[in-house]
């Protein structure tokens, strides 16, 4: 399948394309340089690589994910990463421990390039693995975007949506890593316009970056319908739900600069609501200050704008518990600008920290949701899906 996305990418030309860049596949030993400010909001500017190189202390990453409609408990998501085993806050394989310097790497022949997936299925069974990549190239131009990542898969992005490949076929073990086939694609039709961080409705902030310890991040499609048909080791994997794609990266390791970040989206009735909270782990400008929390939200009525921004204090997350007919139900309690959700976990999923990570990891979970979406006359009860990760330190 993924002939489909090199038969495009070849049309890109340079002459047609804004960029077309080749991204390392082993780890660059010197200063690097990151951009935290988009010269538009296009959708190739917004996916395009944040970082001029990649060392052992930083990390760039573009994540697709789905949820099915009919049962929560299934999903898929594929991260895309140029990264470091330092920077990288998940663990990679066949890495091993360097010490950080922030901006600057140290030496090392690591690789630099990997794919992540993560998949449920309606029996309970759960996969959750990072390979090696061999090369990635990415073009773009306008609202097109286009990513061939060699022994992962790739996407190719326009004003409608996505079509990402997976594609994963180590047919023998190898450098300690066990056979794994990962085979199909996600169809993404575009539901709810980018957001970044202080984005109002209908005003896209060009600014990316999240306080000062080096982290941007943007949700370029913070909601889709999503289409699901991956073979997994022999199993097939076919849904229909909702879906979305955003990018994160940094100059610095994430797990020294970051006390906790929390993402969350979630689709109820005609309506497409995110969340993001991030606490630093400290200012570099005030050392002995406790900082504060960073907040971002959005919420899209049948694609359309009705409230965003990132007033502080104005996304809560605590965790709940709820009777329910069919038993006691563990979730989080989410309140954003012009919303109040319930978001069950009913499904969840650990996984651990990079090479130099302090004690803490990643939870990813997925499920069922409802709310009150709007204020007063207006506020009307949905119910729907949601998946929601945080990474805590």
């Amino acid at each position: 399948m993924l002939k489909s996305l090199l038969l495009l990418a070849a049309t890109a030309t340079l002459s047609s394309a804004r960029y077309a860049v080749t991204l390392s596949p082993t780890l660059h030993t010197g200063p690097i340089t990151a951009d935290y400010l988009t010269p538009s909001p296009d959708q190739s500017d917004l996916d395009a690589p944040k970082l001029s190189h990649a060392n052992a202390s930083t990390f760039d990453w573009w994540t697709f994910d789905a949820i099915a409609i009919e049962n929560p408990n299934v999903s898929l998501a594929v991260t895309f990463s140029t990264a470091g085993p330092v920077g990288y806050p998940l663990s990679l394989p066949n890495t091993t421990h360097i010490e950080p310097v922030p901006g600057n790497g140290s030496q090392s022949n690591n690789g630099a390039l990997w794919a992540h997936i993560w998949a449920t299925f309606e029996d309970g069974r759960r996969l959750s693995v990072a390979v090696p990549v061999e090369t990635a190239r990415m073009s773009g131009s306008g609202d097109s975007s286009i990513a061939i990542w060699h022994g992962g898969g790739g996407w190719m992005g326009s004003e409608e949506g996505y079509e990402v490949e997976i594609e994963v076929n180590r047919t023998e073990a190898r450098d300690g890593l066990e056979p794994l086939r990962v085979l199909g694609r996600i169809s993404y039709e575009k539901i709810a316009p980018s957001h970044s961080h202080c984005s109002i409705p209908n005003n896209f902030s060009t600014s990316l970056g999240l306080g000062e310890q080096g982290l941007g991040w943007v949700s370029v499609m913070p909601d889709a319908i999503a289409s699901v048909d991956v073979d997994v080791n022999g199993t097939r994997l076919r849904f229909d739900g909702y879906g979305s794609h955003d990018k994160i990266w940094s100059n610095r390791p994430f797990t020294q600069t970051t006390k906790s970040l929390t993402r969350g989206r979630a689709h109820l009735g005609l309506h497409s609501i995110s969340w993001l909270a991030y606490t630093p782990l400290h200012s570099p400008s005030s050392p002995n200050d406790i900082p504060p929390t960073l907040v971002s939200s959005s919420i899209a009525r049948d694609g359309k704008p009705v409230t965003a921004g990132c007033a502080s204090n104005s996304v809560t997350i605590e965790p709940s518990r709820e009777q329910t007919e069919g038993g006691l139900v563990s979730g989080f309690a989410v309140s954003v600008p012009g919303a109040r959700l319930s978001v069950a976990t009913d499904v969840e999923e650990r996984g651990g920290g990079g090479g130099a990570g302090r004690e803490g990891g990643y939870v990813r979970w997925n499920g069922r949701a409802r709310g009150t979406v709007g204020e007063g006359e207006s506020a009307v009860d949905e119910e729907g899906v949601a998946m929601f990760e945080r990474f805590e330190y």
